[in-house]
């Protein structure tokens, strides 16, 4: 089922809301027997081999989803598998949207030291089993601009953060589009701040170079001239003679 990003934030939202959940951080479920993830936590995956589901109580797709994920959760905890199996917290974080560039629900990843595989939904929990033995390998990685922990995502992550930064500030008392708008011009700024100092080496460095160059070059005109000088007059002495 695809969603677009702010519908999906929006669920997102709801779905805490309505059911009065807590900020979550690393904590392991006993009932599904799966481990919960937020955004405070998602950097442990990097290490070792997970399967990590997202999804939302509100969708209807992602109801039929958990029941099929905890049970496979529960089947790969008996194996006493090296892959943990969890799912990731959705209602508070706008971030975890972004930073795995979800654009449907539900939403499979695999990862296995730090490379992130975006995979299609199995069914039942033979095929969930399936993909975490070997059709995982086959999937190609998610490419390094939608990577979570790559340079673009964690700017862009960063850029939200910020936003949220100074919409909670109290003494701004600004809403969340004007506190967008903030940053944006804070950004720019700053941005133009840096294009400055680095022009202004460069003029420097380029300022210093060239009197060394035109000396040079002066140098050698004054050489030039000097040797056609003498060669004028010896051609001169020759005439004479």
């Amino acid at each position: 089922m695809k969603i677009w990003p702010k519908t999906l934030c929006l669920a997102a939202l709801l779905a805490g809301v309505a059911g009065k959940l807590q900020p979550c951080v690393w904590s392991e479920n006993p009932r599904n027997e799966k481990y919960m993830l937020d955004e405070s936590s998602w950097d442990l995956t990097l290490k070792g081999e997970w399967m990590i589901g997202f999804c939302v109580p509100l969708i209807m797709a992602c109801i039929k989803f958990e029941r099929v994920w905890s049970k496979f959760a529960h089947e790969k905890q008996l194996e006493k598998s090296d892959m943990i199996v969890a799912s990731m917290k959705l209602e508070y974080s706008e971030t975890v949207i972004r930073r795995f560039s979800l654009n449907e629900l539900p939403t499979i990843l695999h990862v296995k030291d730090g490379v992130f595989r975006k995979l299609p939904i199995g069914k039942n929990v033979q095929e969930l089993h399936e993909l975490a033995n070997f059709k995982w390998q086959e999937i190609e990685p998610m490419p390094f601009w939608q990577h979570p922990n790559g340079l673009l995502i964690r700017a862009y992550v960063y850029y939200i953060q910020a936003i949220d930064q100074v919409y909670q500030a109290s003494w701004l008392g600004t809403d969340y589009e004007h506190a967008t708008w903030l940053v944006r011009i804070g950004l720019i700024l700053i941005m133009g701040m840096f294009l400055t100092v680095c022009c202004s080496i460069y003029c420097c460095l380029y300022d210093r170079r060239k009197p060394l160059k035109c000396s040079k070059k002066s140098k050698e005109e004054i050489e030039g001239h000097s040797a056609r000088k003498q060669k004028g007059s010896s051609r001169q002495k020759i005439a004479i003679d």
